[in-house]
């Protein structure tokens, strides 16, 4: 399926993978909550790492369910969006025979994937776990905060880029201080499942 861009976000480079070889990885896993930057990076794995942007990446859309790799074979890099569930380890299993290597963006914790061979070379990326990607956001966009404020978010929704644009988009012109303690006393965030939806990525910006 055709990937949708959004508008152009710029891009931090948080995990450090431009001057990373990743020649003796088969697994390339990014996990964390929704939001946190797991699909970004993983699209600038298969579109701009020096490594792989010389030919073509196959993206595959799971949609959260069960999917068919029957048809993606011979490729350096295979990119697999929505690993949710154990019921889609077939296809991966299918998807690491046929192909040189797969990088997926799971919401399942990377111990999970040693089921698919103990001795499977993985190397995984947490995206929920520094704090310093929102302080780059945030110095970019020239919002102002504090450490207590920016470790007060993190403790209660994880490093995850949406839900701090849902609170200073419902704040405009207020500081994430200001924003976050007006969204503790009147606003919400809860996480629905929807049975329908139309994937959408990014457009990388890079300074």
């Amino acid at each position: 399926m055709r990937r949708k861009p959004q508008p152009t976000e710029r891009f931090h480079d948080f995990l450090r993978l431009k001057n990373q070889s990743f020649e003796q990885e088969r697994l390339i896993v990014f996990h964390g909550t929704s939001g946190s930057g797991k699909s970004a990076n993983l699209k600038f794995l298969a579109d701009h790492h020096p490594g792989f942007s010389d030919q073509p990446v196959p993206w595959i859309w799971t949609f959260g369910k069960r999917f068919d790799a029957s048809e993606v074979q011979g490729n350096q890099l295979v990119a697999v969006d929505e690993i949710t569930s154990l019921f889609q380890f077939p296809a991966l299993g299918k998807l690491l025979r046929t192909n040189q290597r797969v990088a997926v963006a799971s919401h399942l914790h990377p111990l999970w994937f040693k089921l698919l061979g103990p001795a499977l070379p993985v190397r995984s990326f947490s995206t929920d776990d520094d704090g310093s990607k929102l302080r780059a956001y945030l110095d970019h966009k020239e919002i102002p905060y504090s450490e207590k404020s920016l470790r007060a978010f993190c403790k209660l929704h994880g490093a995850s880029y949406v839900d701090l644009q849902c609170i200073l988009e419902r704040f405009p012109g207020k500081s994430l201080d200001h924003a976050l303690s007006l969204s503790l006393k009147f606003d919400k965030i809860s996480v629905s499942k929807r049975k329908e939806w139309t994937p959408v990525h990014p457009i990388l910006k890079f300074d």
